[in-house]
């Protein structure tokens, strides 16, 4: 059997931050497709997927054959599923054999969701990333093998709304109506009210298109701009919840609440969302030897970011530990249902992960030679030659621009006015090539600004490496400010680190006199932070 499985293909799925999609969600995530040459050209996906025992929460893997236009016949395949450490050493494994039909599902291996999670162990969860394999083989001799290793990443959505109350009646209610402009969640209604001299804030409605969880936090801005926090987190699921959701303020008088946080008449809600909207980037890497073609690709390419790309895997096992065996009677039937920011960036003296050269060349060849470009975007005093499909795979503001009923989807031209020309160029080069070029302390923070307004969140990571690399007591003071209207808490510490640690040198300078006259908030909190330390 040993023999056989060196004869595989194998496929190796890694997906990054699933550890709060495992705690917070109850369906399925599937790898990419990937087509097998050498298996007469069927094609196939893996599978991650809730399962309950007893009351007991399980993580299934289980392979699905897909549907394929010229192969509708069945295919007897031997398999080996298998959940991997970090080393990429089995933690366990279960082979059995199948005839696979087109959406036909492998049996099951189990392991314990709790076992998954082990923080103290985190045998499975290396750096938050779960990576599972998959081997198929038949019994007739197999003149190909093959391996493709996937890449999968669970996406994190934050998004903070404000909305101010400027006339409140304490005997009445008042509706708050957030709007965010994400298509997945469309309208949060709240009801204000005052009951036994304490404000309540109580859910009313909400909309949701495409998920069935998130959470949120609630705070009230005072007349300066400070935040209160409620006592706990609302936590919006609507599986869970009643439909009212009642959340009360610290106990402060009706009377000292007015005063606080009603200034000139006003209150201004401030509420910070966080959901898990399903695998947001995905890629493929694929090596095989000089037998065949290359049998591995994923079908559609539509949602492939360039820099989602690692480098390839060449090593494997041949090893085999302790598997659990099929048993004959096994019902073989199944429901169908779903590294470091510096790592991922480019460094400034060009160093790049190449998806591909041939790929990677082409990309770049269509950003110079500016050919069948179908929209131009408007700079104050340059224009700038791209393509819809492009800006919209790497741009999900892009993408919302092209797709929804908006001005950009009719006209030719984007107008985007609050960018320069020198950061413009900048982001599309990265957006075409995965490459921001030579970066200086002013280009990285414009970079920022621009990757934040169009959620290119590559750029950002790598603009905010940059500004975290090149920290100084002159620029640390302009780092804070941006960190803190970007609501950056990685960058933000940092940056308090870095003030933290040379505290005398900063304190005597003339940048952070400028700062605590101007921003005396973010000030006061870096004292703070040292006197808690000492």
């Amino acid at each position: 059997m040993a023999d056989e499985t060196k004869r595989a293909f194998e496929v190796k799925w890694r997906i990054e931050k699933i550890k709060s999609w495992l705690q917070t969600r109850h369906d399925s995530i599937y790898s990419p497709p990937f087509l097998a040459e050498t298996l007469m050209n069927t094609r196939w996906k893996l599978r991650i997927s809730p399962n309950w025992q007893l009351a007991e929460k399980y993580v299934s893997l289980s392979l699905q054959r897909d549907v394929e236009d010229d192969h509708l016949e069945l295919i007897d395949l031997s398999y080996e599923l298998s959940f991997l450490a970090g080393d990429g050493t089995p933690l366990k494994s279960k082979r059995c054999m199948k005839n696979f039909a087109p959406k036909t599902v492998s049996d099951k291996l189990n392991v314990k969701q709790n076992v998954i999670l082990d923080e103290e162990n985190a045998a499975y969860l290396s750096e938050g990333v779960l990576t599972v394999c998959c081997k198929l083989w038949k019994k007739s001799t197999v003149s190909k093998e093959g391996q493709c290793s996937l890449r999968s990443e669970i996406g994190t959505q934050q998004i903070t709304l404000k909305e101010t109350i400027y006339y409140f009646d304490p005997p009445s209610v008042m509706r708050v109506n957030f709007m965010p402009s994400s298509t997945d969640i469309s309208l949060i209604c709240l009801d204000v009210y005052v009951s036994k001299n304490e404000f309540i804030f109580e859910r009313k409605h909400t909309e949701c298109k495409n998920i069935s969880w998130y959470s949120c936090k609630l705070f009230a801005l005072n007349g300066k701009g400070y935040k209160t926090e409620f006592d706990e987190k609302i936590n919006l699921t609507e599986e869970s919840l009643p439909s009212k959701n009642a959340q009360k303020l610290q106990s402060i008088s009706s009377s000292d609440f007015v005063f606080r946080y009603f200034p000139y008449g006003g209150l201004t809600l401030q509420l910070e969302l966080t959901y898990y909207p399903g695998i947001t980037m995905e890629g493929f890497e694929s090596e095989f030897n000089s037998l065949g073609r290359l049998p591995c690709r994923v079908a559609d390419l539509e949602n492939l970011n360039v820099h989602d790309s690692e480098r390839i895997h060449t090593s494997t096992t041949d090893c085999l530990h302790p598997l659990e065996m099929c048993d004959d009677d096994e019902d073989e039937s199944s429901d169908e249902d779903e590294s470091s920011d510096e790592d991922d960036c480019f460094s400034i003296t060009g160093k790049r992960n190449l998806l591909s050269t041939t790929f990677q060349e082409d990309l770049t060849s269509l950003y110079n030679d500016r050919l069948f470009c179908d929209t131009k975007l408007q700079t104050d005093t340059e224009t700038f030659p791209a393509h819809r499909n492009v800006l919209s795979a790497r741009s999900p503001v892009f993408k919302k621009m092209f797709t929804a009923d908006m001005k950009e989807k009719a006209g030719e031209c984007v107008n985007v006015p609050d960018i320069s020309p020198d950061t413009m160029r900048q982001m599309l080069q990265f957006i075409y090539t995965d490459f921001t070029g030579d970066l200086e302390m002013q280009s990285a923070k414009d970079l920022y600004v621009a990757s934040d307004k169009y959620d290119i969140s590559s750029l950002k990571k790598c603009c905010s490496s940059f500004m975290k690399n090149n920290l100084c007591i002159s620029n640390v003071c302009e780092v804070l400010v941006l960190a803190d209207i970007h609501q950056d808490k990685d960058l933000e510490y940092a940056a308090q680190e870095f003030v933290l640690t040379y505290y005398k040198e900063v304190l005597v300078s003339d940048e952070w006199k400028l700062f605590m006259k101007n921003f005396s908030r973010l000030a006061v909190q870096i004292m703070y932070l040292k006197c808690m330390k000492e």
